[in-house]
């Protein structure tokens, strides 16, 4: 019999037979004797027992369950991620071959360099167009990918991060069409889009617009537990080389999807957590019974309340107006990024007023702007009360007429080593004021997003330098540094 949610029936089937659990958890399912609050998650936590398929094999109910997901997401094929986006990207990079090279936009998620020191890659790094004002990284133009494919021979694939962290969408039909010509594989990061599918007015879905693949933070945006994810597969990704592709070009993709697979079962590990892949199953569901109903309410309360927004001094919320923008054309209602230029206070201050005046914890605060992430479950109540805590925020600090600093944007790059290299290569720790002209042998990435300002194997300038003491005396959280202080910083030797 095949249910709507295959994964958590058969879950929810298996744990009313009563039984002893003589297998794996640990926990047996008694938890609760140990914590009341997780004892109801450890029933659903079981192992690969026949009724509930085998994750690496599937045959039964995860099959069945990612059926049904490539149904509801236009895919060819659906794969679960139970580690995040992170896997899909791995994965995708590492069907490559080695020493290709690679084209990835610079406001690419941190999780990228893992995937090219694992698949040898060699990246092409393109520049974001950024917003004048804010110093953001928002959209890749299709021109931007032109020149870079001119002046790099052998590209094997080409990326894009659509919609960016901050709701801005590429033109991904029109990078398509001009990667088609070449017959180069596009392939999207778009964690912070697996709602688009879901209502005609978001933004089109990549795989809609022509992209090979897909990777989507189903936690980003559905209702699903932390790590949920999940690899969407268009076209080009045949398995079996040679089935349905009697053209040479054809069968290089085919072989990329055996590379494909064969990183996705390396990668993804042999315990996977049944609650997580439950989650995935209840929240595709939801959104194909649920989905288009939530996103319109959200779309109508954005609109209504981005207006709001706009008329408190002092503040100005971003949206729609992104269009105007090189290399933007569309923007996600549910991503609130809130300027805060007009105030005495910064970004990251508001942020810290939100959370201890308020309660409100938005997704970022950095040093001009807020960012607030709204779901398809937030009611009006939810969305009023932010206005009104920004509002009240806004009227006890009024702007002192200071102009606040603007050096967010990272500085140009400069590549010595490949990530593979820079990897493996021997490191010691120098004061970062010392570290001038030096190869970076660390990552360092504000976080969130994750979006590194520097990497392994790239030269620190000294633009680097000024722009590492703005993070520094902003109190801008980082990550990938052994000394997150930035008093010092690795080096390659």
């Amino acid at each position: 019999m095949t249910y709507r949610t295959p994964i958590y029936t058969s879950i929810v089937n298996r744990t009313e037979k009563a039984g002893l659990r003589l297998h794996m958890p640990g926990h047996a399912g008694l938890l609760g004797n140990i914590s009341t609050k997780l004892g109801s998650w450890a029933g659903l936590d079981l192992t690969e027992l026949p009724e509930l398929d085998d994750f690496h094999e599937p045959q039964g109910v995860i099959d069945q369950a990612q059926r049904l997901m490539a149904r509801a997401c236009g895919a060819q094929q659906s794969l679960f991620l139970v580690n995040g986006c992170t896997a899909g990207i791995h994965a995708l990079l590492m069907s490559g071959v080695e020493g290709e090279r690679v084209v990835i936009p610079r406001n690419s998620h941190r999780s990228f360099f893992g995937g090219l020191v694992l698949a040898g890659s060699i990246p092409v790094w393109i520049p974001a167009e950024a917003d004048p004002d804010l110093g953001i990284g928002l959209a890749v133009k299709t021109e931007t990918i032109a020149e870079a494919l001119l002046t790099n021979e052998q590209v094997g694939a080409v990326w894009l991060t659509s919609p960016s962290y901050y709701g801005t969408c590429c033109d991904v039909a029109a990078v398509n069409r001009l990667l088609a010509e070449r017959d180069i594989p596009l392939m999207v990061d778009e964690a912070h889009g697996a709602h688009f599918p879901f209502h005609p007015l978001y933004p089109r879905p990549a795989l809609r617009d022509g992209a090979a693949a897909v990777v989507n933070g189903l936690h980003k945006t559905w209702p699903v537990l932390t790590q949920c994810a999940c690899l969407n597969l268009g076209r080009p990704f045949q398995v079996n080389p040679g089935s349905d592709s009697p053209d040479s070009s054809g069968q290089l993709r085919s072989q990329r999807g055996v590379r494909l697979m064969s990183a996705y079962h390396m990668l993804t590990t042999t315990s996977p957590s049944y609650p997580l892949m439950a989650s995935i199953d209840i929240a595709r569901d939801f959104m194909e019974r649920e989905g288009q109903r939530c996103l319109q309410r959200a779309l109508e309360l954005s609109a209504e309340y981005k207006t709001r927004l706009n008329r408190i001094k002092g503040v100005r919320c971003w949206g729609e107006e992104w269009t105007n923008l090189p290399g933007i054309i569309a923007v996600d209602p549910l991503k609130v990024v809130v300027a805060v230029d007009g105030l005495e206070v910064t970004g990251i201050q508001m942020g810290e007023l939100l959370r201890r005046e308020y309660g409100i914890e938005v997704e970022i605060a950095q040093p001009r702007i807020i960012m607030a992430m709204f779901s398809l479950l937030h009611n009006r109540d939810d969305w009023e009360r932010f206005y009104q805590a920004v509002a009240k925020i806004a009227i006890c600090y009024p702007s002192a007429g200071k102009k606040q600093e603007t050096n967010y944007l990272p500085p140009p790059w400069h590549m010595v080593l490949s990530p593979r290299e820079a990897f493996l290569a021997p490191k010691n720790k120098v004061r970062l004021k010392g570290a001038r002209n030096m190869i970076a042998g660390e990552m360092v990435a504000m976080y969130p997003p994750g979006i590194p300002c520097l990497l392994p194997g790239e030269l620190i300038s000294d633009d680097i330098l000024e722009h590492l003491a703005y993070l520094k005396r902003m109190q801008v959280q980082v990550q990938g540094p052994v000394d997150p202080e930035l008093e010092s910083i690795l080096i390659i030797e």
